[in-house]
């Protein structure tokens, strides 16, 4: 351990013109309040072996010890951390650059954000909010852009799968080399785009003819300390609910993709296709693919799920992919042509409330689901789509949650063979460590 080392707070980062003894106490008392665990998200940030730490109990098992206030030396304020763990440091005194730029994005989204709308908001309300935070985070603030792809995938992934996302990326910036990532910002296939693109970048001199790009990073407060962000993100955002941050990958996008995952992966698919099934965004061009290497199982297996669930309903909502990243980077290009380019906020979709209002994990919301036939598909999907959403919760963000119940587990209730095939689903997902490698992980429901 070491006694203390000074984190430099950028005011070019909070989104203030000016850092005064005002905004120096919103950060202390901040701090102060273990509801924002603002101590628990500096250490995960600072902390340069990410991978070694698979939940927020890990986290906060490490970091336990330190301490965070806000100092002030030569007129430049600045967070004073205490009992550092020194393998945090890459040099024995400093951490990298990138997490101080990280560390005071963090600040920015959770201390200084604009005010959340009312629970009773509607849904152009709840989307102005996160348009407006997006704007306060600095997300919007080359209005215009080249081309805008979000990824999403698995943070947990076999190595084959990593380097399969990597050369997409790679690819996918030869054949766009304007284009930019927004990506879930951790590890993983969160990762792998920007490491791709960024060998791409160089090869095709990209800062050099379209400026600045970005290695944009959307996460939200209470996944931010289990996966924090990997070091090339440069832009990152923080969004205070699930919600909000998945409102945001797509409308600051002009196409998505997603690679194999865990139940995060399959909880952005189906709010996605959630939105793309509303008659209002039928006739948005939106393009949004699964890509997979060509002798993987999952999105096939996945395909077979929502057929069983919806039958032909989602039939025309996303297109599978499986072929070589050159080959999927000639069809992304070749298909970007056709879309329209334009800003990088898309007013154009509708999001419906159910989409947009946060789901509160608990046991009686979990048996609060209904997964039965007998209702509208764009219903089953949101309470499936909430369902993936607790598995996340229960795993990733709160596992104390799922501790507290003992042996007990919420009963899911609905059709026969939906359930069937959901726990089937969870089961794959669960073998193959897409979900929690922690032994004191269990599974976070019980079906009949």
């Amino acid at each position: 351990m070491i006694t203390e080392i000074k984190l430099p707070i950028l005011t070019r980062k909070l989104g203030v013109t000016e850092f005064t003894h005002r905004e120096a106490k919103i950060i202390q008392d901040g701090l102060a309040d273990s509801g924002h665990r603002l101590v628990e998200i500096v250490g995960a940030i600072i902390n340069i072996h990410k991978a070694n730490y698979n939940d927020t109990r890990a986290v906060r098992e490490k970091f336990k010890h330190m301490t965070a206030d806000v100092g002030r030396t030569n007129g430049d304020f600045h967070l004073s951390l205490k009992n550092v763990p020194r393998d945090v440091l890459y040099d024995g005194e400093n951490v990298i650059w990138q997490s101080v730029e990280q560390v005071s994005s963090a600040l920015r989204d959770i201390l200084f954000a604009p005010a959340a709308p009312k629970p009773d908001a509607t849904a152009a309300e709840r989307s102005a909010f996160v348009k407006k935070f997006s704007e306060h985070a600095g997300l919007l603030y080359r209005g215009e852009r080249g081309l805008v792809v979000f990824t999403w995938g698995g943070h947990r992934i076999p190595r084959p799968e990593y380097e399969f996302a990597k050369q997409v990326g790679y690819w996918t910036a030869l054949h766009l080399p304007d284009m930019e990532n927004i990506t879930g910002c951790g590890e993983g296939i969160m990762k792998a785009p920007f490491k791709g693109a960024q060998i791409a970048y160089g090869k095709q001199r990209t800062f050099e003819r379209f400026g600045r790009r970005d290695f944009i990073g959307l996460t939200e407060k209470n996944i931010l300390a289990a996966e924090a962000p990997n070091e090339l993100v440069n832009r990152l955002v923080v969004f205070p609910a699930i919600e909000q941050r998945m409102e945001a990958f797509i409308r600051a996008s002009h196409r998505g993709r997603a690679h194999p995952g865990g139940p995060g992966t399959v909880e952005e698919i189906m709010t996605m296709l959630s939105l793309l099934s509303m008659p209002e965004n039928r006739d948005i061009p939106y393009e949004f693919d699964l890509v997979e290497r060509e002798d993987s199982p999952y999105f096939r297996e996945l395909d077979d799920y929502f057929h069983t669930c919806f039958g032909s309903e989602l039939d025309n909502l996303y297109t599978v992919h499986r072929s070589t990243p050159h080959q999927y980077a000639k069809y992304m290009a070749d298909t970007t042509r056709k879309l329209p380019m334009r800003f990088i906020w898309n007013d154009d979709l509708v999001f419906d409330t159910r989409i947009q209002e946060p789901f509160e994990v608990s046991f009686e919301t979990m048996e609060g689901l209904d997964l039965s036939r007998n209702q509208a598909p764009f219903s089953l999907l949101i309470n499936l789509r909430r369902f993936f959403s607790s598995i996340v919760h229960l795993s990733v963000k709160d596992p104390d949650m799922l501790d507290e119940w003992g042996d007990d587990r919420p009963l899911i209730k609905g059709d026969p063979e939906i359930l069937r095939a959901t726990d089937e689903l969870v089961k794959k997902l669960e073998h193959q460590g897409r979900i929690h490698p922690d032994k004191r992980y269990t599974t976070p429901y019980r079906v009949v």
